[in-house]
C-alpha cells in the first residue's frame, strides 16, 4: 500500500482523476434524467443548441434562473469528446467535480499546507456520500464550488503576507485580479453567492489578523474591473436581447426576492444545522477521535485571540479553513431560500482541515474508523431492506433492483475499515477511496435506473408526445415549468389557473398532465376527459389526461397507471 501512495502522491492530480474515472466510468448512461432540475437544465442546454446560447430559454421562453456558464461546459465538453445529450450531462458532473478535488489541492498549496494535505483532502471528499452521489447527478453546483475555491485560494497568495514591497504589491494585484476573475465566473455559473462566498471569507480572515483596510488599497482595482467586465459584459448582452423586465426577473426575484423571502425554498435560519451533518458522513464522525473538550476550556479561546496577530503560517491556514466553513455556513444560513446541495462549498475547507489533523498520530484515529465501520454496517443493513420504504412499487415483483449489490459495497467499504483501522491514516483512506466504488457502480448503473420510475419524468413526456403526433394539444397545469419539455421535444403550453384549463378543454382536444391534487380539486371538471397513465413521482401521484373537445372519448379498457391507448 505504501508503494501505491507513493505513487499516487509524486502524481495527485492524475491520481484524483484515476479515482473519480473509477466512481463514474460506466454509469454516464445507465439512467434518465431525474426531477426537477436535471431535466429543466436539459431544456435550458437543448434550448442553447437552437441558439439561445448567451440568454438560456426554458420551455421556449427566457429563464432568468440560472447564468450560462455551466451550459457553455456543457457544449464545451460536447464538442471534445462528441458525447452528445443526455450523456455529456452526467460527463459535465463527473468533470465539475474533479474540478472541486484540483481546486482543493490548489488551495491547499496556496495556504503552504504539508505536501500530501491536498492529496488526503481529496480522497476524503471522494469517500463523502454526498459528494459521491453528486458525482452522478446533473447540476452545476460542482463547477460552482470548484470555482469558490479556487477563488479563496486566489485569495490566500494574494493576501498571504502585508505588501510591504513593489514585488509584493505587484503579486498582490495579480492574483486578486485572479480571484476576483474567478469568482466572476462563479457568478456566470449561478449567482452572486459565487463572489460573496470567497470576498466575504477574505474581509472576515484579514478582521481576524487585524488587516481589514489591506483589502480596500489601490491594487485591488485590477481585479474589480476584472469581475466588472466579466459579470456586467454578460448583463448588458442580456439587456439587448430581453429587455429591461428579465433584468429585473434576475436582480429583483431571483437574487433579492431569494434571499430575503423566497417564493421557493424558504426554510428557517437553522436549517442547515441539521442538514450539514448527513452531508459530511462518515466524516461527521471525526469529533469522536479529535479533542473536541478543548473548545469548552477557556485556556484554549484566550490562547486562540492573543496570538491572531502573530499566527504561524500554519496556524493562518487553520484560521483562513475555519472562517471559510464558519463564514459561508453563516452567510447560508441568513438566506431566506435555503437548498441542502449549497452546502458543497464547505466541504473542501472541512476535508483539509481533517487532513491536517490526520497527521497528528497521538490522537485516537481508531475510534473514528470503527465509527465509520458501524455507520456502512447500518447503511448496508438499510438498503438491504430497501423496497420496504419505497412509496409505491417500481417492479411487479416489488423489489428495489441493484440494492443488495450496493448494500453488498456498503458492508465491503466497513470491513475494509475495520481490518486496517490500526494501519496508517494515508493507506486507510486510500483503500477506502478504492472501496467506494464498490457501492457507488452498481448505485449508478442498476440502483439508480430503477429508480426511474419514481424520480423521472420520461414516461409523462414521451405519452405527450405520443398523443401530440395524434392531434391533442399537450398541456401541463400548475406544473414546475419546464419539467416535461426536455423529453418532449420541444415547449409545452403550462397554465396556472382552472378557468384558463377550462377554456383549452372547451376549444382543444388536448392531452393534459396534471398532480393527482389538483385533479381532484379541480372544480368543474369535464366529466369526458380520462385519464390514461398515473405515476407517482418525487413525493406525489401525477395523471395524464385526455379530452376532445366535442365529449366524444370513451373510457379506456386499462389499467390507468400504465399508459393506455386512446379509443375514438
Amino acid at each position: 500500500m505504501q508503494r501505491l501512495w507513493d505513487l499516487l502522491r509524486r502524481w495527485p492530480f492524475a491520481a484524483l482523476a484515476l479515482l473519480t474515472a473509477l466512481q463514474t466510468v460506466g454509469t454516464l448512461s445507465s439512467r434518465a434524467l431525474w426531477f426537477s432540475d436535471e431535466v429543466r437544465y436539459a431544456d435550458a442546454y437543448a434550448g442553447l443548441l437552437r441558439g439561445k446560447w448567451l440568454v438560456l430559454n426554458l420551455n421556449g421562453v427566457a429563464y432568468p434562473d440560472k447564468p450560462p456558464l455551466y451550459f457553455w461546459l456543457l457544449r464545451g465538453l460536447d464538442l471534445l469528446t462528441g458525447l452528445a445529450d443526455p450523456v455529456v450531462f452526467f460527463l459535465g458532473a463527473a468533470v465539475s467535480g474533479l474540478l472541486v478535488l484540483y481546486a482543493t489541492l490548489a488551495w491547499a498549496k496556496a495556504l503552504r499546507l504539508p505536501e500530501e494535505s491536498g492529496l488526503l483532502a481529496g480522497l476524503l471528499l471522494l469517500t463523502t456520500l454526498f459528494f459521491a452521489g453528486l458525482l452522478h447527478y446533473s447540476r452545476m453546483d460542482l463547477l460552482f464550488a470548484a470555482l469558490i475555491i479556487a477563488a479563496q485560494a486566489a485569495f490566500c497568495v494574494a493576501f498571504r503576507t502585508p505588501a510591504s514591497s513593489g514585488e509584493g504589491t505587484s503579486r498582490r494585484g495579480r492574483f486578486a485580479a485572479l480571484a476576483l476573475f474567478l469568482a466572476a465566473l462563479a457568478t456566470l455559473t449561478k449567482g452572486p453567492l459565487g463572489l460573496l462566498f470567497p470576498v466575504f471569507t477574505t474581509l472576515v480572515f484579514l478582521a481576524w489578523r487585524g488587516r481589514a483596510r489591506e483589502f480596500f488599497r489601490r491594487e485591488m482595482l485590477p481585479g474589480l474591473l476584472v469581475l466588472l467586465a466579466v459579470v456586467f459584459s454578460w448583463v448588458v448582452a442580456a439587456y439587448c436581447i430581453e429587455g429591461a423586465g428579465f433584468l429585473r426577473k434576475i436582480f429583483y426575484e431571483q437574487i433579492f426576492q431569494r434571499a430575503t423571502k423566497t417564493f421557493h425554498h424558504a426554510e428557517p435560519w437553522y436549517f442547515y444545522c441539521i442538514a450539514f451533518p448527513p452531508c459530511w458522513l462518515p466524516w461527521m464522525l471525526a469529533p469522536v477521535a479529535l479533542p473536541v473538550r478543548r473548545l469548552l476550556q477557556g485556556p484554549f479561546w484566550r490562547g486562540l485571540l492573543a496570538g491572531r496577530k502573530n499566527a504561524t503560517p500554519e496556524s493562518d491556514a487553520r484560521a483562513w479553513l475555519w472562517i471559510s466553513a464558519l463564514s459561508g455556513l453563516g452567510l447560508l444560513s441568513l438566506l431566506s431560500g435555503k437548498v441542502v446541495v449549497y452546502l458543497l462549498p464547505q466541504l473542501p475547507p472541512l476535508a483539509l482541515l481533517l487532513a491536517l489533523a490526520l497527521r497528528d498520530a497521538s490522537l485516537p484515529w481508531r475510534r473514528l474508523w470503527i465509527a465509520a465501520a458501524l455507520l456502512f454496517f447500518a447503511l448496508a443493513a438499510a438498503l438491504s431492506q430497501g423496497a420496504r420504504f419505497l412509496p409505491v412499487p417500481i417492479t411487479p415483483e416489488g423489489d428495489l433492483p441493484g440494492a443488495y449489490a450496493v448494500a453488498a459495497g456498503f458492508a465491503a467499504c466497513g470491513l475494509g475499515l475495520l481490518a486496517l483501522r490500526k494501519q496508517d491514516p494515508r493507506h486507510i483512506l486510500l483503500a477506502l477511496a478504492l472501496l467506494t466504488a464498490a457501492w457507488v457502480q452498481p448505485a449508478g448503473r442498476v440502483l439508480a435506473p430503477g429508480l426511474d420510475a419514481i424520480m423521472s419524468p420520461k414516461p409523462q413526456a414521451l405519452l405527450l408526445k405520443s398523443f401530440a403526433e395524434q392531434g391533442y394539444m399537450p398541456v401541463a397545469h400548475d406544473i414546475y415549468q419546464g419539467i416535461y419539455s426536455y423529453y418532449f421535444g420541444g415547449p409545452i403550453f403550462e397554465t396556472a389557473r382552472f378557468n384558463a384549463l377550462d377554456a383549452l378543454v372547451a376549444e382543444q382536444d388536448i392531452v393534459l398532465v396534471i398532480k393527482k391534487k389538483k385533479w381532484d380539486a379541480w372544480p368543474q371538471r369535464p366529466e369526458h376527459i380520462i385519464k390514461v397513465y398515473e405515476q407517482w413521482l418525487a413525493g406525489q401521484s401525477y395523471y395524464v389526461a385526455i379530452s376532445r373537445k366535442d365529449g366524444s372519448l370513451r373510457p379506456l379498457p386499462c389499467d390507468p397507471r400504465r399508459a393506455c391507448v386512446a379509443q375514438p
